[in-house]
């Protein structure tokens, strides 16, 4: 059994355990607060197999990938991300191969042209051997049996109401959000689990929809963006997030009442990354990922500084940015 822990911001797989065991199919499964949506793939005559998505809410477990013979060699290709409805932004699992994607619920057999079928890139981890069999996401907390609650909470949260915090305990603060949350959408009785998740992802979808920032890229090639804003009364800047040619991604889901939220970029090519050609502030960078708190003496304590944009002022709560060529430095 493969678990993958998963940090707050953009995160990448981290091997925890493995053990070993025989299995008739491959197993995905869901410990952490999120709602998982993946994308499984395997090679095939004529190229790769590709197929999402698959539902995980937490707590959740999945067959996939049932043509892949496990008694064999073939290796399975896994790409995940959380539900758009969570405040803060989607959470990826991702490694390093690029495979393609749709929107949609899709299957196709595709090789990395990804473009020419109308999809996008998207760097899928790679399971073999006997990791393959079982593959489980986890949070810092380590859930376990806890997620289907720590899920319940982090909606909750997502939909506008307040609890305490999000630690899989179904305590006080908990029970009173979910009977408001019944009240409102004039429930009378609490649904099971999977009932109630789908509710408040549902309730959440609407609430943020249109909230946050999100960043299009209609330069020639990747970008990575970066943001600054304030968390509570401390300034913080962190990136990054890769966006593709002709694809947008949704940066901050918080919603924005004010232009106080301000924006970095880089355009990534063979030779090197181009920074934004003029900005109105600045913050702390770094090369890797990053969260930076302060703006000052970025140099001091081992980063870099860069003159972020301002946001254009947000409408509804939300804001998008759409960066191109001419946005950038010249080589």
């Amino acid at each position: 059994m493969l678990r993958f822990l998963i940090p707050t911001l953009l995160a990448l797989p981290l091997l925890l355990t493995t053990t070993s065991g025989r299995a008739d199919a491959a197993e995905l499964c869901n410990e952490t607060s999120y709602i998982v949506e993946a994308a499984t793939a395997w090679p095939v005559e004529g190229g790769v197999a590709i197929e999402g998505w698959t539902r995980l809410r937490p707590g959740d477990c999945a067959t996939v990938a049932d043509d892949v013979d496990l008694d064999g060699d073939q290796p399975i290709f896994y790409y995940a991300k959380s539900s758009i409805a969570y405040l803060g932004g989607v959470r990826e699992w991702r490694g390093t191969v690029p495979l393609c994607v749709d929107e949609a619920d899709f299957e196709v057999v595709a090789n990395t042209r990804c473009a020419s079928l109308g999809m996008a890139s998207r760097d899928f981890f790679i399971r073999e051997g006997e990791d393959r069999e079982r593959t489980v996401f986890v949070e810092p907390a380590d859930f376990g049996n806890r997620a289907a609650v720590a899920g319940i909470q982090r909606l909750l949260q997502s939909a506008g109401y307040p609890i305490n915090g999000v630690d899989g305990l179904d305590g006080r603060s908990t029970r009173r959000a979910i009977t408001r949350f019944l009240s409102d959408v004039e429930l009378s009785g609490r649904p099971g689990d999977e009932g109630l998740i789908d509710a408040l992802e549902a309730r959440a979808l609407e609430r943020n929809a249109a909230s946050g920032m999100t960043v299009c890229n209609e330069a020639d090639g990747d970008i990575a963006v970066a943001i600054g804003h304030q968390v509570g009364s401390i300034w913080q800047s962190r990136g990054w997030w890769r966006i593709h040619a002709g694809e947008c991604a949704r940066v901050l889901a918080a919603r924005l009442e004010t232009t106080n939220t301000l924006y970095f970029a880089e355009r990534i090519n063979t030779s090197g990354r181009r920074g934004l050609i003029q900005g109105d502030e600045t913050f702390c960078i770094a090369p890797a990922r990053f969260v930076a708190e302060g703006r000052t003496d970025c140099a001091e304590r081992g980063y870099t500084s860069a003159d972020f944009r301002r946001i254009p002022a947000p409408t509804d709560g939300g804001v998008r940015v759409t960066l191109g060529e001419s946005d950038f430095r010249r080589p």
